[in-house]
């Protein structure tokens, strides 16, 4: 799940022309390697909390400035950032939430 989200806000991103290749992306917006996501896909991973974190960070102060503008297509992009750091807060409590039960579980059974 957490590779789709993150493959959906690469390519809005480069919708909207905040980025152009997947090395800028991962570099500027994951602050990870410019192989990181060809390395969640292939070695079938999930991001990990902190890229998911530091890019919705930035998505935040990026709505936030988008948002003051007066600009109507701005506006729109504000929204739409808005909605993709609400994904990957929503997908790093998922495996959150995925890692304590699993070992709730584990506990349990000893």
């Amino acid at each position: 799940m957490g590779l789709q989200v993150l493959q959906e806000i690469r390519d809005q991103l480069k919708q909207c022309r905040a980025v152009s290749s997947d090395r800028e992306f991962c570099e500027q917006w994951l602050g990870k390697s410019e192989c990181y996501m060809r390395t969640l896909k292939y070695g079938e991973l999930t991001p990990s909390a902190d890229a998911l974190m530091t890019c919705a960070s930035k998505l935040s102060w990026y709505a936030g400035e988008l948002a003051n503008s007066t600009q109507a297509h701005h506006r729109h992009w504000a929204g739409v950032f808005e909605r993709l750091r609400m994904q990957c807060v929503n997908t790093v409590e998922l495996q959150a939430q995925h890692n304590w039960q699993s070992r709730s579980k584990g506990s349990a059974a000893q």
